[in-house]
């Protein structure tokens, strides 16, 4: 017999049944809405037995599975991003499980005013994520090399080295200069903007770092225009490579402090 529980998406305001009409979550289950004082939870149910996917202890060893991480990750976002076409939405960190219906009103209840003002802050308004990484660094000059073992041959290969990563972080410095100037100049078309830490080259799959990874909580009849500047800005630094996504729910820049 499995044993149950509330996984939750996202809190919205007052909002109909049919927000979530059609939507299904992280386990394939159809989606519902618990209500409290003026809030409605977005849920689904899991399973949570020994057996289930979000048990404890599986849990755990599935947050550590890239692929099953990946998957549960975009049917969150599916979800979130279907009641936020509908409703101002303040979105909940991936795996957040409370026991029952009771444990959702009681989360209602203890975090209504900070929900309140979550839901403020981003109605009328949507997430944009920009992205800038360092250029490609300049090739060392064509110098005359030795042949591999003849004398010499060591030394310049480790002056070669040497040079590569000069070369490595001039283009660092350059692209970190230009995401401080890139980010200021966003952050002022924006209600909100956050620098959130830079992404690991090995998530990113880019060959060179990234140096700017800003969220930008921008109103919704601003969204050309900031698509705009990110791309006024791309032309003025052709050197430094610009990713743009979104409009979003707004991930960044709801600060409830959920309990476990």
């Amino acid at each position: 017999m499995s044993e149950t529980a509330c996984y939750l998406y996202a809190i919205a305001g007052t909002a109909g049944d049919g927000v979530v009409g059609g939507l299904r979550g992280v386990a394939d289950e159809p989606v519902r809405l618990v209500r409290h004082r003026g809030l409605a939870a977005v849920v689904g149910t899991v399973d949570v037995g020994p057996d289930g996917a979000f048990g404890e202890q599986r849990l755990a060893r599935n947050l550590a599975d890239v692929a099953w991480l990946e998957a549960a990750a975009r049917a969150h976002h599916a979800v979130v991003a279907g009641v936020a076409r509908a409703v101002p939405v303040a979105p909940l960190r991936l795996g957040t499980i409370v026991d029952d219906d009771d444990g959702v009103r009681d989360r209602l209840d203890r975090w209504h005013d900070g929900f309140r003002r979550a839901l403020d802050e981003v109605a009328g308004r949507a997430e944009w994520s920009v992205k800038v990484y360092a250029p490609e660094p300049a090739e060392p000059g064509p110098d005359a090399e030795p042949a591999p073992g003849a004398p010499g041959a060591g030394a310049a290969y480790l002056t070669r080295r040497k040079a590569a990563a000069s070369a490595r972080g001039d283009a660092f410095a350059h692209a970190t200069a230009v995401a401080g100037r890139v980010h200021e100049e966003l952050a002022r078309q924006a209600a909100d903007a956050r620098r959130l830490a830079a992404q690991d080259q090995r998530l990113t799959g880019r060959d060179t770092p990234m140096c700017l990874n800003g969220a930008y909580l921008v109103p919704l009849e601003g969204a050309d225009a900031f698509a705009a500047t990110v791309e006024a800005l791309r032309h003025r630094h052709p050197d430094c490579r610009f990713e743009l996504a979104g409009p979003w729910p707004a991930y960044s820049f709801v600060t409830v402090e959920e309990e476990p």
